[in-house]
This record gives structure tokens, C-alpha cells and sequence, in this order.
């Protein structure tokens, strides 16, 4: 029997520079999750160390978890031209132990991020 409660994190490295990759993707992250999530999901933003919660619940999301936290973190490398590394930590609670773990959400995020890194590398 699978586990209610889960964590799953991972980090991969963009081109864009920290700051400016971090304010595009806080800027209007709660319509770009709609689909997902009915309510506002930026649960905190901090900018001194560029890290962004996002606490996502309702329409898709609560049909299947009772809790669903992402956080995402945005840190420059050593040499800022070498652009910046992405850690995301997902938390999760399945409500029940037939729900399979939410790879597909954490997949749409992941790609956002990284089309957001394209978009501002054009």
C-alpha cells in the first residue's frame, strides 16, 4: 500500500539570470495555474532569497490530494553569466492510498518553469 504523505524535489539549471527569471515567474503565477488550482495559490514570496511556496488546492488538485505545496527556489551560480539553478520541493497528502503520486502536476510545473527560462532567453 502506497504512503498518503509524500515528497519528491529535484533542481535543474537554466540560462536566465536569478533575479530576473524570479520576478517573471512570481509575476503572475495564480492565473497561470488556474487550471489546477481555483483559489490563490502563492501561499509566501521571498525575495531576498528568491524563493516563492505556492500552496495549490481546489479543482484538480483536491480531488485527489488534501495538501499540495511546491517550493521553488532561484539561485544565481558562481559566475552570473553562467546563468542560475532551479530547486523545487513538492509536499503532498493523497486522500486516499489508491491515488497515485502527482507527477503530472509536478511535471506542469516543471515545464512552466523551464518555458519561462526559453521565453526570457529569446
Amino acid at each position: 500500500m502506497e504512503a498518503l504523505y509524500g515528497v519528491s524535489s529535484g533542481n535543474f539549471d537554466i540560462k536566465s539570470p536569478a533575479d530576473k527569471f524570479f520576478t517573471s515567474f512570481t509575476d503572475d503565477i495564480d492565473s497561470t495555474f488556474d487550471i489546477i488550482s481555483k483559489e490563490k495559490i502563492t501561499e509566501s514570496v521571498g525575495w531576498e532569497k528568491r524563493t516563492v511556496t505556492l500552496n495549490m488546492c481546489g479543482n484538480l488538485v483536491s480531488d485527489s490530494y488534501n495538501t499540495f505545496k511546491a517550493t521553488i527556489t532561484v539561485t544565481p551560480k558562481e559566475d552570473e553569466t553562467d546563468g542560475s539553478r532551479v530547486v523545487w520541493t513538492v509536499e503532498y497528502e493523497k486522500i486516499r492510498h489508491d491515488i497515485g503520486d502527482p507527477m503530472w502536476i509536478i511535471d506542469i510545473l516543471i515545464n512552466y518553469l523551464k518555458e519561462t527560462d526559453e521565453y526570457l532567453c529569446m
